[in-house]
C-alpha cells in the first residue's frame, strides 16, 4: 500500500465522509475533531497537530496530538480523534499515523495518553508500546525514556 502522511492545515477533503464512516462504527470523535478545529489549529494548542493520511487523493486516516484536558499538565500531552478507514486496517496506515503523532508528542513532553475503547484498539496501542492504566480518563499511556 503506498500512503502519504501530511500535517492537517484545515480539514481535507474527504473527512466528512470519513467522519461518517466513523459514525457508523459509533465512534463520533471526528465530529468532536472538526467542532474543535479552529481555522487553521485544534482548540487553541498551538503544539497541537493533526495528521491525514491519503492514498491515491483519497482520505484514509487521521489523528491528532494535543494537551491533555483531562490532565492538563505541561508535561502531559494525549493522542485523539484517531480512526483509520475499517478496509485499511492492518495494512501499516495506523501504525505510521500513530508513530507520527507520538514523535511529535514526544518533542513536547514525556508522557503520552490515550484512550482506547475496545479491544481492536486496545491491542493496536499496546503493540506500539502503550501500558494499559486504570484510570477513567485514559486507558493507556506512554513516558519517553
Amino acid at each position: 500500500m503506498s500512503f502519504t502522511l501530511t500535517p492537517i492545515i484545515s480539514l481535507p477533503a474527504g473527512f466528512a465522509a470519513l467522519a461518517v464512516a466513523a459514525e457508523r462504527e459509533g465512534y463520533d470523535f471526528l465530529k468532536r475533531l472538526a467542532a474543535r478545529w479552529n481555522g487553521a489549529s485544534y482548540d487553541d494548542d498551538e503544539l497541537a497537530s493533526v495528521w491525514a493520511a491519503e492514498e491515491g487523493g483519497m482520505l484514509i486516516a487521521v489523528g491528532a496530538q494535543t494537551y491533555d484536558e483531562y490532565d492538563p499538565s505541561p508535561l502531559h500531552r494525549r493522542v485523539r480523534h484517531f480512526y483509520v478507514r475499517p478496509d485499511i486496517r492492518r495494512e501499516g496506515v495506523g501504525r505510521a499515523l500513530a508513530q507520527q503523532l507520538m514523535l511529535d508528542a514526544f518533542e513536547l513532553a514525556p508522557r503520552l495518553h490515550v484512550r482506547a475503547t475496545h479491544d481492536g484498539s486496545r491491542a493496536f496501542w499496546e503493540s506500539l508500546g502503550f501500558v494499559r492504566v486504570t484510570r477513567e480518563d485514559r486507558s493507556h499511556e506512554m513516558v519517553r525514556d
